[in-house]
């Protein structure tokens, strides 16, 4: 079964203060709606009921002629949550008529559901896109801040809606039932009763000399059997599969980060969104990676928004010891990488964030998005400029076993 949740906050009825958040159970002005109920307590999930979260999209208010902006959207399960896992109204915009359908042209929806979580194993996906994991009796919130003064922040007093799509069952038997299922009408063979086989495949060809791609073929993936020994209880191991804030080394999660442009670029000189010189929000936001081997990225999608007063000329994609260094034209009409919305609701999108052909991939190594204006200095995002540039990125997070490595 398939379940949308609408998380309404009625912000022109109790404003959300400049750099505070709001989750339902606040006041009785923040609810959340299903199938049969809308309640003003947060939502908890029943018992024996299993679910994987399949996306999340947006609906934000409007003031003076553009969308409100929002610091983050956050998904939190069981009173936990992943730092650079969040979302705004630029880069999870909901479906609606008269609009287009910017998710959908980038294979991030479903039908009429985004899948910016992932293609859930309930309904056929691989255990590797790590959408998140709902086990019995879990608290399931949706937690939206204020924009801070340094981010040219705002009050939100216009109503917003945030919508959790969740896939889920009743009942252990009917989980190991539906996993056995589309294990096997899928071909992908995780799942034969016993153990849930969540090994992957991992490594970029392009330097495998130095970073050896871990695959099926030559019979030395990354390993991750659910549970290592013994045979897989819902009850224990649900939370523990890919996406799950129970996880064990290997652990993946999806990664969402939409990092801002904080600080003034300096003249003709590429721009790091770094903490250090206050160059971008906080660290979760950080785009810029040494990794050993115990941690990686995997970027699948990217998109870039350019500032309303200035111009930046150029988005470079850099690895160390990369011998192409990959350099994109940003300027609008020529930047590849759009944002799945702009803060002006009259300025259609059509696809977003774009899909990158071959994932850029970080591992055992330096990498970084950079930024580099057109000889004239573009401002940060301030108390006085809430529309700078920024870039957002969409891929899944992995922290290896040592012994995997």
């Amino acid at each position: 079964m398939i379940e949308a949740f609408d998380f309404n906050f009625k912000f022109s009825s109790s404003n959300l203060a400049v750099g505070n958040a709001a989750k339902v159970g606040d006041n009785t002005y923040f609810k959340v709606s299903g199938e049969g109920f809308n309640q003003a307590v947060p939502l908890t999930f029943p018992s024996e009921c299993f679910g994987e979260v399949a996306g999340l999209e947006i609906f934000p208010g409007k003031k003076n002629g553009l969308w409100q902006h929002y610091d983050a959207v956050k998904l939190i399960i069981g009173g936990k949550s992943f730092n650079d896992q969040v979302f705004n109204e630029l880069t999870a915009p909901g479906l609606a008529a008269g609009y287009p359908d910017p998710l959908g042209a980038v294979g991030l929806r479903y039908g009429a559901m985004p899948i910016n979580f992932g293609m859930p194993m309930l309904l056929g996906g691989r255990p590797e896109e790590a959408c998140p994991k709902i086990a019995p009796g879990q608290s399931v919130e949706i937690e939206v801040t204020a924009p801070p003064t340094a981010e040219g922040g705002a009050t939100l007093d216009q109503d917003m809606k945030v919508r959790l799509w969740v896939a889920k069952v009743q009942g252990v038997q009917k989980l190991k039932d539906t996993l056995k299922f589309q294990s096997a009408y899928t071909k992908q063979g995780y799942y034969d009763g016993n153990v849930v086989n969540c090994n992957f495949d991992f490594g970029d060809l392009e330097v495998h000399e130095k970073l050896p791609v871990r695959t099926t073929l030559t019979n030395n993936p990354i390993k991750n059997p659910i549970p290592e020994t013994g045979s897989f209880d819902p009850a224990d191991h649900w939370s523990k599969l890919p996406g799950g804030v129970g996880q064990d080394k290997p652990t993946l999660h999806v990664f969402s980060v939409f990092a801002k442009q904080m600080a003034d670029t300096s003249v003709n000189e590429y721009y790091q969104f770094v903490t250090h010189s206050q160059q971008v929000q906080d660290k979760s936001y950080e785009l810029y990676w040494d990794f050993k081997k115990g941690d990686a990225l995997k970027i699948t999608h990217l998109g870039f928004k350019q500032p309303a007063v200035g111009t930046i000329n150029y988005m470079w994609l850099r690895r160390s010891g990369r011998e192409i260094e990959t350099i994109y034209d940003a300027q609008s009409g020529s930047c590849p990488f759009s944002m799945p919305r702009e803060r002006d609701p009259n300025t259609f999108v059509y696809a977003g964030p774009t899909k990158l052909p071959k994932p850029f991939i970080v591992w055992n190594e330096i990498a970084s998005i950079e930024i580099k204006d057109n000889a004239t200095a573009v401002d940060g995002w301030s108390s006085l400029n809430a529309n700078g540039a920024g870039v957002y990125v969409r891929g899944v997070r992995y922290e290896f076993n040592e012994k995997e490595v």
